[in-house]
């Protein structure tokens, strides 16, 4: 494979110890709870540990599976609803929420591994928390979606139900009661009387503390004969259409155009009336996927020290951007699938596009030294590493910047254009003319 571009530019590649260490105990951190919430009251129990005890923190594993389900959450509610919808905050009777999307009824998602066509893929949880959503905003039914992650080369899937809550009332009072009994909880300091979760014997975070073993066990908020669950295809159609419909074409011109400059020529060349846009849902939802857990991991190290992190806004004639600036470094923070760890000397070589990005970005916020904070998703255990990469020759670094700007900006042919990596080109829209994958 040919060497990417920023390799000549690299000076040299520390690891920072003392920055990864910072930003592991920032994005490991958990906000000190105040209010009782809806998932506080599905699993009682469980939740009292997560409010008296901090310190126990979920294993890198756990912590990658909810960062990813978090961000996921985040983007999808933003492709298929607007603002005013998305993450509504409701309050009840001294219980607050946070619902996925809330139009006329509440729609809770549901990120899983397991088959969501399989009878119990609505788990009674999933149950419980819509019930206790359609209580808090008086209404008898909701939806519920469910999503299957990439994993382990299948396909990502997803599929809706429309949930109707039969008998409302028995469920108000377990809500109350519920809310009764943790609040009492707390207040003692003892759980004694919640209920066992439903993690028990589960590779719950708490196992060693919580002693579920002799609790009572769990009755569900929701009863199996007060509910109605069937399948939705019509909204799952709907929900296909809007994640497959095709973007604007881009105005102007970002970063990552200088990294990808021969995808971003096809991208603003004139529309081809007779070419197929790449609407699978699939693709669709398996980069929501993989840019949610990215923002989660983004908004950590954004704002989880105060007044370390902001955006400098750069400008090359057509191109306008934002880089990110930790503690005054350009800062670059991004997710690996690569199954051990890359040899500092050799990531320039491995991940040439990362560091494509950052040189650009070096050059165009005028600093000689940057950062790439890189996080191992499939590793086990500790999966950070924080590199500082000192750069030479940055103007040769912006002349070749202002070189692919022109051609982009000419509508110079694609084929004048550096060509993506090679890797990029089986998931590309472009691959069938690009010639990227046979660029190597």
């Amino acid at each position: 494979m040919a060497d990417a571009f920023s390799v000549q530019f690299v000076r040299g590649i520390d690891a920072n110890r003392t920055l990864k260490d910072e930003l592991t105990a920032v994005i490991r951190s958990q906000s000190s709870r105040r209010r009782i919430s809806v998932t506080d009251l599905v699993n009682p129990r469980q939740a009292f540990f997560r409010w008296t005890r901090p310190e126990i923190q979920p294993s890198p594993e756990r912590a990658h599976f909810m960062m990813a389900g978090t961000g996921f959450h985040d983007l999808f509610g933003r492709a298929v609803a607007t603002e005013e919808f998305v993450e509504q905050f409701v309050e009840y009777e001294g219980v607050v929420g946070k619902i996925d999307i809330y139009d006329k009824i509440p729609v809770e998602l549901k990120t899983t591994g397991s088959n969501p066509d399989a009878p119990g893929a609505a788990r009674p949880s999933y149950i419980d928390q819509l019930g206790l959503y359609c209580t808090m905003t008086g209404v008898s039914s909701g939806w519920l979606l469910i999503y299957r992650r990439e994993q382990f080369g299948r396909q990502p899937i997803l599929r809706a139900f429309r949930v109707e809550f039969t008998n409302p009332d028995p469920l108000r009072a377990e809500m109350l009661r519920r809310r009764d009994i943790f609040r009492d909880a707390l207040e003692r300091g003892d759980p004694a009387d919640l209920p066992r979760c439903e993690w028990f014997g589960r590779n719950c975070d708490y196992s060693d503390v919580c002693h579920c073993d002799v609790a009572t066990p769990l009755a569900h908020i929701v009863a199996q004969d007060a509910y109605r669950i069937e399948r939705d295809t019509n909204l799952e159609a709907t929900l296909t259409s809007q994640l497959s419909a095709p973007g604007e074409r881009p105005r102007g011109f970002r970063l990552n155009d200088l990294v990808f400059p021969r995808k971003a020529a096809y991208e603003h060349q004139p529309a081809d009336e007779e070419s197929e846009p790449d609407t699978a849902v699939e693709t669709r939802l398996r980069e929501l996927e993989r840019q949610g857990f990215r923002g989660t991991l983004y908004k950590a190290l954004r704002f989880g020290i105060p007044g370390a992190f902001k955006n400098q806004p750069v400008k090359l004639r057509s191109l306008s951007d934002r880089v990110g600036m930790f503690h005054d470094m350009p800062t670059l923070m991004r997710v690996t699938k690569f199954r051990e760890m890359v040899e500092r000397d050799r990531l320039p070589q491995a991940m040439g596009h990362y560091f494509d990005r950052l040189v650009f970005e070096c050059a165009l916020a005028g600093a000689e030294r940057g950062r790439l904070v890189l996080y191992y998703e499939i590793l086990p255990g500790d999966k950070f590493m924080v590199y500082q990469v000192s750069l030479k020759n940055m103007p040769a670094v912006l002349a070749e910047a202002e070189r692919r700007l022109a051609l982009l900006e000419s509508g110079a042919s694609p084929a004048e254009l550096p060509a993506c990596p090679s890797w990029m080109a089986k998931f590309c829209r472009y691959k069938d003319r690009c010639g990227c994958g046979d660029a190597a």
